[in-house]
């Protein structure tokens, strides 16, 4: 017979001095089994009560506690080991994802970043002077640039080893995320099916808006971080308060992070306290930290405006209107179209694109991730009120942002589908917390596992595909040559050029018109076009970059007369002046 912790009952036999046992009973958290109405992460969990033999005196008197020593050892050893395997995992994803962002050339996006993060780490820490797009990435991915170029310094392997730590912890984030409180098999089961996922990105495509340039993909790092404390964290009044600040701190990187991140947790929040005060009858009380979590997402939107405001008072950088409004009704069956082709470019199955070859048998195999997360948004969205907070989150930012997507002027035929690159992570992380539990009962592992050495294979492929040099590298080298080291240009070459050349040459990019050059105000700094700090003396044109990157050289004769010269290299002309071409700018 036992005594049960914290009600002072025992044996008979303690006062002979007897051995005997003592049951300490806590109360454990239950886990998500991904099945509707079998419970979640949040609800409770029988008690687990642990037998630990005692030995008491005559007297009464605690004696040693024999099994205390081995108390928790376990759970030591299971802890350094996912520990030592995420860590190892780790450093291999980051030298994988580093070789396939290679297979992308760095463009002016990525390079933009780059020297933004490069003043930073040299005192301009509030970015004055500069004009961003409408994401400033300010708290995001610009502190990782910072990171890494003081190790590296300035030059386009930056833009690699930045995006190649940001897609590693995407990675590694989902997986844990997946895994919720799971442990043993169905635990590894759910981190290895949203990892396998994402594991490897397509080349081509999937290596361009995944492991190049910031551009939204990242912002779902700060956003796992907050899932992961709403998912692993008590209940308990700091919660929320941690959450709202976490998202004020993605929001004024990137201000999609309304869209993907508080309008989702506000909206569920709102839906689970309903149900439970107003449909079940429960006391307030037992929805406060829902409650509290809704308020401090909303709040955050605010506090988020009051930041960027306080850092524009100080002279910080000043940041584009956001370009997206609601789209004509005609367009909605187009953007449909564009969305649809947007996951498939995501998850690594888009072959509208591409001939038969290599590249559709890479497709074909992305193919079952896909399908996994199909099937699991399909539950999520299905049984999605019997789900636990953070499935019904993942779920609900999924719904908004392709909503968002379709119904806006967001969507193209180029690289729009980069608003809805979350959609990735959050599909993947659905997939390992509600399928695992399913695909162990129905013995599919030994499936899942060949289509994990499915994707590692896709992975090696894309580790082997050639490195390729930065966009502008030969037109770098060509300008070092002809000691050509302050000029004009295009976006498309301006930064590029900068960065490639490390700093030694500069490329401004003004706004040029048919009929007038005034300063840069797409990812430029005033200064550059202050003819008392530079002296430029040649322009560079290409049509290689399309037609909106195009000068046409007449524009170029209007605006400075005729050059002393004018070269040819390659894709490229290059106009030189024997005068400082910054004093006709207006």
């Amino acid at each position: 017979m036992s005594a049960s912790y914290g009600h002072g009952t025992a044996s008979p036999g303690h006062a002979a001095g007897s051995a005997d046992t003592e049951s300490v009973a806590g109360p454990a958290g239950a886990e998500d089994t991904g099945e509707p109405g079998t419970g979640s992460d949040e609800a409770e969990a029988k008690p687990a009560v642990i037998e630990v033999a005692t030995r008491r005196g005559v007297a009464g008197q605690p004696g040693a506690q024999y099994l205390a020593p081995q108390l928790g050892q376990p759970a030591k050893r299971w802890l350094w080991l996912w520990l030592t395997g995420y860590v190892v995992a780790g450093v291999l994803l980051f030298l994988c994802y580093l070789r396939i962002s290679g297979t992308a050339a760095v463009t002016s996006d990525g390079a933009s970043n780059a020297l933004q993060a490069w003043q930073m780490l040299h005192g301009n820490w509030l970015l004055r002077g500069w004009t961003l797009t409408d994401v400033s990435f300010y708290t995001t991915e610009l502190p990782e640039y910072v990171l890494v170029g003081i190790f590296r310094g300035l030059g386009p392997a930056d833009v690699h080893v930045s995006a190649a730590i940001t897609y590693t912890l995407l990675v590694l984030l989902a997986g844990l995320l997946a895994k919720g409180k799971k442990t043993g098999k169905e635990g590894l089961a759910r981190v290895l099916i949203a990892a396998g996922i994402m594991i490897a990105p397509q080349v081509g495509a999937g290596a361009f808006l995944l492991l190049l340039s910031p551009d939204h993909t990242g912002t779902g790092v700060p956003l796992l971080l907050i899932f992961l404390l709403l998912d692993r964290a008590p209940r308990r009044w700091w919660v929320p308060l941690l959450a709202g600040l976490m998202l004020v701190w993605v929001q004024v990187g990137d201000r999609l992070a309304i869209t993907i991140g508080t309008v989702p947790i506000v909206a569920v929040c709102i839906v689970r306290a309903y149900q439970g005060i107003v449909q079940r009858r429960e006391p307030v009380r037992e929805h406060a930290f829902e409650l509290w979590l809704a308020a401090a997402a909303l709040i955050s939107v605010g506090v988020t405006g009051g930041v960027v405001k306080v850092l524009g008072h100080l002279g910080g950088y000043v940041a584009a209107p956001l370009n997206a409004t609601f789209a004509s009704s005609a367009s909605w069956p187009g953007n449909l179209a564009l969305t649809a082709e947007g996951v498939l470019g995501l998850y690594g199955t888009d072959v509208t694109r591409q001939t038969l070859g290599m590249v559709t048998a890479i497709a074909l195999v992305h193919v079952a991730g896909l399908a996994l997360a199909a099937w699991a948004f399909g539950r999520a969205a299905r049984w999605f009120f019997r789900h636990d907070l953070v499935t019904q989150v993942l779920a609900a930012a999924i719904m908004v942002n392709l909503a968002a997507y379709v119904f806006s002027t967001l969507p193209d035929n180029n690289w729009g589908n980069r608003e809805i690159a979350n959609v990735l992570a959050f599909g993947a992380v659905l997939a390992g917390r509600l399928l695992a539990g399913r695909l162990i009962e129905a013995r599919l592992l030994p499936a899942l596992a060949a289509v994990a050495c499915c994707y590692l294979i896709v992975l090696g492929y894309g580790v082997t595909r050639p490195q390729v040099p930065a966009h502008d590298q030969s037109l770098t080298g060509w300008l070092s040559r002809h000691r050509l080291t302050t000029g004009l240009g295009s976006y498309a070459e301006g930064n590029s050029v900068t960065l490639d050349s490390h700093g030694a040459i500069q490329v401004y990019a003004p706004t040029w018109a048919p009929n007038s050059v005034r300063p840069g105000k797409h990812e430029a700094q005033a200064s550059q076009f202050d003819p008392r700090l530079h002296d430029a003396n040649f322009v560079v044109t290409t049509t290689q970059d399309g037609p909106g990157f195009y000068i046409p050289p007449a524009w170029i004769i209007h605006a400075f007369g005729n050059p002393a010269r004018t070269y040819h290299c390659g894709v490229w002309t290059i106009m030189t002046w024997n005068k400082n071409l910054l004093t006709d700018i207006r």
